[in-house]
């Protein structure tokens, strides 16, 4: 008899302990964003690889709420706080801008933030300006070569075009690249590369 109760007593010890970390499991599962989980987001307030300096900081607003097992566990318009980790203006002869930017902290109010170590999805880009380029030479040439028809020589066109293209050439690389932005009210996507413990009391 006394061996059934022991017996008896160790499987509902045992038995509650699964319980208790099935339960456990359950519930942490809920509160953790995984690493490559992807985040949507709006701009607060533009940013531009013209004006903007490493280390400048910036706010931005999710705007698609994330749910893990029915439950959101990143509402609609939580704040995510971001960095400028590298920048550089354009400049002539097509050189276009560049910037770099991390994404650091989660902030579910100003007592309860979370660290993160988020990117961009999409790398920034300019509008490109190759195309522009080749039109200010070709253009050039085409003109030239106009010009040099009216000698009514092959000499003439030759030279007119070689002397378009000089130009066109000329125009291109004085020709300022364009810079990179993030508009007020853009909408982006950024990815987490590792995974995050998100306030299970704030559920």
């Amino acid at each position: 008899m006394n061996f059934i109760g022991r017996y008896t007593k160790v499987f509902a010890i045992l038995s509650l302990f699964f319980a208790n970390n099935y339960v456990a499991s359950a519930q942490d599962s809920i509160y953790r964003l995984p690493a490559g989980t992807t985040i949507r987001l709006s701009m607060d307030a533009g940013i531009s690889s013209k004006i903007s300096s490493v280390n400048d900081t910036f706010t931005t607003t999710v705007i698609k709420p994330i749910t893990v097992d029915s439950v959101v566990v990143l509402p609609y318009g939580t704040v995510i706080e971001g960095r400028v980790t590298g920048v550089s203006s354009a400049g002539p002869a097509g050189k276009v801008g560049r910037m770099e930017l991390t994404f650091e902290t989660i902030r579910f109010s100003d007592s309860v933030k979370r660290s993160i170590d988020g990117v961009l999805v999409q790398e920034l880009k300019p509008v490109s300006s190759k195309l522009m380029t080749y039109a200010a030479i070709f253009g050039g040439a085409a003109a030239g070569a106009l010009i040099g028809s009216a000698s009514g020589t092959n000499t003439g066109i030759l030279a007119g075009a070689g002397i378009g293209a000089g130009a066109g050439s000329a125009v291109a690389f004085l020709k300022k690249g364009k810079d990179v932005h993030l508009r007020t009210d853009e909408q982006f996507e950024i990815r987490l590369k590792s995974e995050v413990t998100l306030p299970a009391d704030d559920y």
